[in-house]
């Protein structure tokens, strides 16, 4: 549009010279152009792009607000982190980590249409000297910088040696042999010290499946503002029922003593730390076990500040950490969050008492079913004596009352309450979730046998496996292997929307896999090729 280059001085000269210059109507036609014409040059343009889009939407629609603020650019930038304290031979982290980096890209901001937050990515790797690191001689840094993150060599967390001994404590000559990676599990620390307002570290057998918006609009508006009372309002559909409790009666299994709303409850909340709790990890009819359970370290979204980060170290150079299975006077400064729990000395325990007790008030346990869902059933069965047993519930099609193992029942809430309907995960819809993550379910790298149908945990989980192989299709170059239809005769099963299981005959590895299984066991599974994913032209 030439018109926008023009001077008040050129049109002037141009109307000089119009022979129409004494027509009324012409007159007032170019005085209203040049007006706007000045207005328009002298205007900023990205002022002037916003008043284009303000024009065309309405000021009540929520919807149509936030795709104005998501053609201006994200709200921020949030850090995604993973971490590998390890790099043995069987270790390939190369299709996982590109897997879920592109779970994130696809909700997140710009992919996703409702998300407003970018994404960054960074893997945390456990060395001896982080001056001296170098990623590219180092197998697993050398992939994982090929699938797109950010490598940030990491030294202990904290120096075994240096921890304190008070009487009875048991923490320095136990923790390195603690949970699954003794003291290397406390590298997730590092998520506290990452340059971002936000930060989440995941496992690296996790999978996004719905943008985490809702969380991050609370972190990052204030309670006092429309966005925030928004927000807010939202975080309910999300927040543990547990922690709900906790706030409202002070303890877990119980509900409100004075008719206290969830809605009232979160209004003017400000929080830190979102996570998940691993109720699997107890025995509910013990006592204390309930009121003490540990934080399920695969899912963790933290406001980073080297305070905190110094604050928990500190604590494990106390040593404050007592020996005992029972859910009193054990554990973390005898608070009761002791042996009981999977990983107690490290991050599962040791955040859980810190959410818990030392920044309750900034802290919120979220829904396990919505966040990090790993398919388990939110009660304990009769299959096992041992409470810690995750049995699924069977599926009417596998119940036969003349066979004790295919006929036990579920019993009591693992969580303390008389009813967890809300938390029974796996009959949760894979659409309703935001993370899923595959520790019950297995790695769908290893292409488990599909035959054993027998509870509601294995439709889940399939669910879950096929996700994970549909984003690993959307990736350029990850086309769907060819495999025929009868290839093999298994059994498919899919959750029908009543919550009953429809079992028929297929192929599993074609339907749940998308041929990227060839058949049963880790060697029958499809490699990606090894190549710079940030190179590659998007699909």
């Amino acid at each position: 549009m030439q018109v926008l280059t023009y001077t008040s001085h050129s049109f002037g000269t141009i109307l000089s010279n119009m022979i129409f210059l004494n027509n009324p109507t012409y007159r007032r036609l170019l005085i209203a152009i040049a007006f706007i014409s000045i207005t328009i040059r002298n205007w900023d343009d990205k002022e002037l792009l916003r008043a284009f889009r303000n024009a065309s939407v309405s000021s009540t629609d929520n919807a149509s607000t936030t795709s104005s603020i998501i053609s201006d650019g994200p709200i921020t930038t949030v850090a995604y982190a993973i971490s590998i304290t390890s790099c043995s031979h069987k270790l390939n982290p190369f299709d996982p980590a590109t897997v879920l980096k592109r779970s994130i890209e696809l909700n997140s901001w710009p992919k996703h249409p409702k998300s407003r937050y970018a994404s960054e990515f960074y893997v945390f790797i456990k060395t001896s000297n982080a001056k001296q690191y170098n990623h590219i001689a180092d197998r697993c840094g050398s992939l994982l910088s090929l699938a797109g993150w950010n490598i940030i060599p990491q030294e202990e967390q904290v120096y075994q040696g240096l921890i304190k001994e008070p009487p009875e404590s048991i923490l320095k000559n136990n923790i390195g042999n603690d949970g699954c990676c003794g003291d290397s599990e406390l590298i997730k620390l590092a998520t506290y010290k990452l340059p971002h307002g936000i930060a989440v570290h995941l496992d690296l057998d996790t999978l996004v499946t719905n943008p985490f918006d809702e969380l991050y609009n609370v972190m990052h508006f204030p309670p006092d503002t429309e966005e925030g009372k928004r927000a807010r309002q939202q975080l309910v559909e999300v927040v543990a029922p547990t922690d709900l409790n906790r706030r409202s009666s002070g303890h877990p299994s119980r509900g409100s003593v004075n008719g206290t709303t969830a809605q009232k409850l979160l209004s003017n909340i400000v929080v830190d730390a979102f996570y998940t709790k691993d109720y699997n990890m107890i025995s509910p009819h013990k006592e204390g076990h309930v009121e003490h359970v540990g934080v399920q370290g695969g899912f963790l979204v933290v406001r980073p500040s080297m305070l905190t980060y110094l604050k928990l170290r500190d604590m494990v150079y106390s040593g404050e950490f007592y020996g005992g299975h029972g859910g009193k006077m054990t554990g973390w400064y005898k608070s009761g969050y002791g042996k009981h729990i999977w990983g107690s000395m490290t991050i599962q325990g040791l955040l859980g008492y810190y959410f818990d007790h030392v920044d309750r008030e900034h802290s919120v346990e979220l829904n396990r079913c919505r966040y990090n869902n790993i398919a388990d059933n939110a009660r304990v069965s009769s299959f096992s004596s041992n409470a810690k047993f995750p049995r699924g519930t069977l599926i009417d099609q596998a119940r036969n009352a003349s066979d004790p193992r295919y006929n036990y029942k579920d019993f009591q809430c693992r969580d303390g309450r008389a009813n967890c309907d809300d938390v029974d995960c796996q009959r949760f819809s894979i659409e309703k979730t935001r993370l899923v993550h595959y520790t019950y379910c297995k790695s769908p790298l290893k292409c488990n046998e599909c035959n054993f149908m027998e509870t509601y945990k294995e439709v889940t989980c399939y669910a879950f496996i096929k996700e994970w192989f549909r984003v690993r299709s959307t990736l350029t170059g990850e086309d769907k292997p060819h495999m025929e239809d009868d290839a093999f005769s298994t059994n498919v099963q899919w959750m029908r929307e009543d919550g009953t299981v429809d079992v028929h005959q297929g192929n599993c590895y074609k339907e749940y896999t998308m041929g990227f299984c060839q058949g049963n066991g880790r060697h029958n599974y499809v490699s990606m090729k090894h190549r710079n994913m940030s190179l590659l032209p998007d699909n």
